[in-house]
């Protein structure tokens, strides 16, 4: 009954770890910034010309040992086209700080990522959802660099949400306005999900999974943890195979499995939360057509990771640059658009063990 989830899941597990391979550079020390690489302000600027100093990088001198280019690749949980034009900036932004030209990409899938990582094709790896986060250190002997905060969070959960409220919501959808750039939409949720202060408020809703049985869903990608991952591990809690007991939809990113179900394609569909507002400027009336009606368990946030054999002082500079983009007006601007970051932190390894024991779980379920 449960082959086909096995199978997919064997094949993008296998796609990862195809093609890792480790490269060994010498380290070298990065030289003390240049004083004469950020342009002294006027004395008489004013506050906007200061905040334009901030925006200022000091660029390190490259280590002969790095990379150069440096490959930056992107995880496709959006449109590959709209990722690389919002990508670019950031690429400019790094070249600033490092002092070496970035190119950015987005492959095809999730394992691509995890595969460019650890085959060489890649040196940083960006929006890497939890799995990715596990499968960079486990399957491409990577090492995670920076870790996502959203909201003031560290922590996200996958949402459920439908295009027919009758069957999944257990009392009348609550609305609530969102506000886009001045404008505003309205989201509607039931089953409790309005009134849930933060991630750890997750799960909720889950008595209602059980009709889910025999529905169309959309999932986003068999290596997606809010995607695919903790929505499996809910329905198989349900008693129900998420592949042989549903119409399963592989929508190939967040705003596209919320497309889906907008258009009827699926009866219900799932994303992180909430992905419904990256589609209210196509679809300004998403969030009154699909109803938000369960959440997950708390899930570790996305991050940032390095391939293998990279030196010390190139994974410092990285992180960094990156977290000085991070704390700059246009930097956070750039980042917000890419992944919906607003900050980022240190990565602790400890933290993404959830997931090991989550994927640990599934395959204990699916062999039962």
């Amino acid at each position: 009954m449960r082959r086909m989830l096995i199978a997919a899941l064997i094949a993008a597990l296998a796609l990862v770890a195809a093609a890792c391979a480790e490269d060994e550079p010498d380290e070298a020390a990065v030289d003390e910034p240049d004083a004469d690489a950020v342009d002294e302000p006027d004395a008489d600027e004013d506050e906007a010309d200061d905040a334009d100093e901030d925006e200022a990088a000091e660029a390190v001198e490259p280590g002969d040992d790095w990379p150069d280019p440096l490959r930056l690749t992107l995880t496709p949980s959006a449109e590959a086209g709209e990722l690389i034009d919002d990508a670019q900036p950031l690429a400019e932004m790094l070249e600033e700080r490092l002092g070496v030209e970035v190119e950015p990409s987005v492959p095809t899938d999730y394992a691509g990522v995890i595969v460019a990582l650890g085959s060489g094709e890649a040196d940083v790896s960006g929006g890497l959802g939890p799995v990715q986060m596990t499968q960079a250190v486990d399957d491409a002997g990577g090492e995670l660099l920076l870790q996502s905060e959203r909201f003031g969070e560290f922590v996200y959960v996958s949402q459920w949400f439908t295009n027919d409220p009758d069957a999944f919501c257990a009392d009348e959808p609550v609305e609530e306005t969102y506000e886009e750039d001045g404008e505003e939409y309205t989201m509607r949720f039931c089953n409790g999900v309005d009134e849930a202060e933060d991630s750890s408020d997750g799960p909720i809703g889950e008595d209602r999974l059980a009709e889910v049985d025999g529905r169309a869903v959309s999932y986003v990608e068999e290596g997606s943890t809010a995607g695919f991952l903790y929505p499996a591990l809910q329905l198989l809690d349900a008693d129900i195979d998420p592949i042989d007991d549903v119409e399963e939809i592989f929508a190939g990113g967040h705003d596209n499995s919320v497309i889906s179900v907008y258009q009827g394609d699926a009866d219900v569909g799932v994303s992180f939360n909430d992905a419904r507002e990256d589609v209210v400027e196509q679809f300004d009336d998403v969030g009154e057509e699909l109803v938000v009606f369960a959440w997950s368990d708390p899930i570790p946030n996305d991050g940032f990771a390095v391939a293998p054999g990279l030196p010390d002082d190139f994974k410092e500079a990285v992180s960094e640059a990156l977290r000085d983009i991070a704390d700059t007006e246009e930097g956070a601007e750039v980042l917000n658009d890419l992944y919906n970051i607003d900050g980022l932190v240190e990565a602790d390894p400890e933290d993404f063990e959830v997931i090991r024991e989550a994927r640990d779980e599934l395959d204990d379920l699916i062999e039962e």
